[in-house]
């Protein structure tokens, strides 16, 4: 148990010296609060029973000035625990973040963004909680318990058993309802995943839900959801609820105990003075009170831990896509952009680590430098997926893919990055200014590059048209502009990183066909010969390119330009027929076709 919060503790190494300083002015605060339960014996027989003024002055004194030391310890102590629990949260929150930074496509196909959330924001919380109470009490507490044992053997023997029960009891009770209360965290951290993946989902897509009037729908499935969390996090707080009224109870029973024993003891004079019954209610109080207290950081450790299991769980994923050690950065001046597909075969991996069937089966293309390409396929055809594994957001299953005869593996990721710039289906912008995000990929790069590719993508229109120009805010993933304006910058920021090969997957669905017949005609121009291919639902968007590459079921079935493929494939046919109108095919030979 708590093997997963313990491996947090690697983020103290700089740090063990305060740690220890920590644990240090624990103790003495225990120290100093046993001395001060000790000195009632001394201050009761012989200051007050034996009327001595100057004994209860002196022994009043010490045990003041141990209040204080016990006091100034333990508050220097809480000051280094908070110290170390928002260290550790921030470190938690730095190390997650950029390990996800490491991740691949594939990485994020297992992690949805809700899960990813939880695990940064709730789970770290409950682990800076667990650091805060474990700093203070997980050496408070057995050091207390442990000498007040001692010193009850040696000086209050009679009454040992006592103490002995009660540590039993509280011990036994902890067991009992400990292994339970973890089982219960784990379980409602589980369930805050799937509550919050339900809320992101419902407001991000609330558009959606207005227009199909669910909100009812929704409101019962979030219900669910949220009572799905209720019930084991309703368990946990119960046996914790219940231990702390438990173990105050036991603490005011044993008192009760020890009073009656130890008084019986003290009228017969057996060997038992009232300084010492007095003393051993103080040992009592204080070996119960941090026990209790105990109980109740205990449930924070525990759900520290799990939720630590959870972060480490994340930090411990390996990218899907890793640099070789071998990979050479390429020279991306120098790159001509013949792109060339080796019997590729691609696969996506389950959450279970198994493969899907292939989405990609026996690809085998080669696209010369500056050619246009274009990808034409139903929905599902492996379109995107073959893109994306040029600039290696996946890695091919079988087979390789080389740029100018390097097997893109053999590339670092960043390098690649800058060689292949892609711009992805959708369009997501980040708050920020017009400039920002349309430099996002090349903060480096002139304004007039970027006013030239904005001027490609047909971008610069609108642009200029804002009051502030280039300086135009951009709210969160730019819902100020319209689906066709996003596309349009999304396209800008790619240009403005001057790739050599550039795709554009399915980026201009949202524009009509005239700004979409504008920005193709545009992009060449400033691109100066560039590699790209063009992913597209829509035959308008790919029937004036070099080449169409026509793919069904993860498969290449046909391939030419416009003129070829309509007078050699079926297939293309039927997707022209009905995008464009029936009786396109009039005059054309259908016994060849066919």
């Amino acid at each position: 148990m708590l093997k997963s919060f313990r491996r947090v503790l690697f983020l103290y190494r700089k740090y063990r010296a305060r740690l220890i300083a920590s644990q240090v002015l624990v103790l003495i605060s225990a120290l100093a609060m046993i001395g001060v339960a000790t000195l009632n014996q001394r201050i009761i027989n012989e200051g007050i029973i034996a009327e001595n003024p100057a004994v209860i002055l002196e022994t009043g004194l010490v045990m003041f000035v141990l209040a204080l030391i016990s006091g100034f310890a333990l508050a220097g102590a809480a000051g280094l625990a908070v110290f170390f629990s928002q260290g550790t949260a921030r470190l938690l929150r730095v190390h997650f973040y950029r390990k996800i930074q490491t991740f691949s496509f594939a990485n994020f196909d297992r992690f949805r963004t809700g899960n990813l959330l939880v695990r940064l924001n709730a789970d770290v919380v409950n682990v800076q909680n667990a650091v805060l109470y474990a700093t203070i009490l997980t050496l408070y507490a057995p050091f207390i318990v442990l000498i007040a044992f001692i010193l009850t053997a040696l000086t209050i023997p009679s009454l040992l058993w006592i103490l002995v029960v009660v540590i039993v009891v509280v011990l036994g009770a902890m067991v009992l309802l400990v292994p339970a209360v973890f089982k219960a965290y784990d379980q409602r951290q589980q369930k805050l995943d799937l509550l919050n993946n339900t809320l992101q989902e419902n407001l991000a897509g609330v558009r959606v839900v207005k227009a199909f009037v669910q909100e009812e729908y929704e409101i019962n499935r979030f219900d669910g959801r949220a009572d799905d969390m209720r019930k084991p996090a309703y368990q946990a707080a119960f046996r914790v609820a219940f231990l702390s009224p438990m173990l105050t109870g036991v603490a005011q029973l044993s008192i009760a105990i020890a009073i009656g024993v130890g008084g019986i003891q003290v009228v017969n004079n057996t060997g038992l003075s009232v300084g010492e019954l007095v003393t051993f209610t103080q040992y009592l109080s204080l070996v119960v009170a941090p026990l209790a207290m105990l109980a109740i950081v205990v449930p924070f450790v525990l759900r520290g831990d799990a939720s630590a299991a959870r972060i480490l769980e994340v930090y411990d994923e390996e990218p899907a896509v890793l640099d070789r050690a071998e990979a050479q950065a390429q020279e991306t001046g120098a790159i001509k952009g013949r792109v060339v597909f080796d019997n590729v075969t691609f696969a996506f991996h389950r959450a279970d680590g198994e493969l899907d069937p292939p989405a990609l089966k026996n690809i085998n293309l080669t696209i010369e430098p500056g050619e246009r390409i274009g990808f034409l396929g139903a929905t599902g055809a492996g379109k995107s997926a073959l893109v994306n594994l040029i600039a290696r957001f996946y890695d091919v299953t079988e087979g390789r893919i080389t740029i100018d005869g390097v097997d893109v593996r053999d590339i670092p990721q960043d390098n690649l990055r800058q060689i292949v710039g892609i711009a992805l289906q959708e369009a997501l912008l980040f708050q920020g200014d017009v400039r920002f995000n349309l430099k996002f990929g090349n903060p480096e790069a002139d304004d007039d590059i970027m006013i030239d590719a904005s001027r490609a993508a047909d971008s610069f229109g609108f642009i200029m048209n804002l009051p502030e120009q280039w300086q135009a805010p951009v709210a969160r993933r730019g819902y100020n502009f319209s689906g066709g304006q996003r596309q349009r910058l999304a396209i800008s920021r790619t240009l403005t990183t001057l790739p050599r090969v550039l795709i554009l997957d399915d980026s201009t669905s949202a524009l009509d066909a005239a700004t979409e017949g504008r920005v193709q005609e545009a992009i060449p121009g400033f691109t100066n010969n560039v590699t790209t291919l063009y992913v597209a639902q829509r035959i308008s968007a790919v029937i004036d390119l070099d080449k169409i590459v026509l793919l069904e079921n993860g498969e290449i079935v046909a391939m030419g330009n416009h003129e070829e493929l309509l007078s050699s494939s079926t297939l293309y046919q039927e997707i022209y027929e009905s995008q464009l109108g029936a009786g396109i095919t009039a005059g054309l030979d259908m016994e060849v076709v066919s």
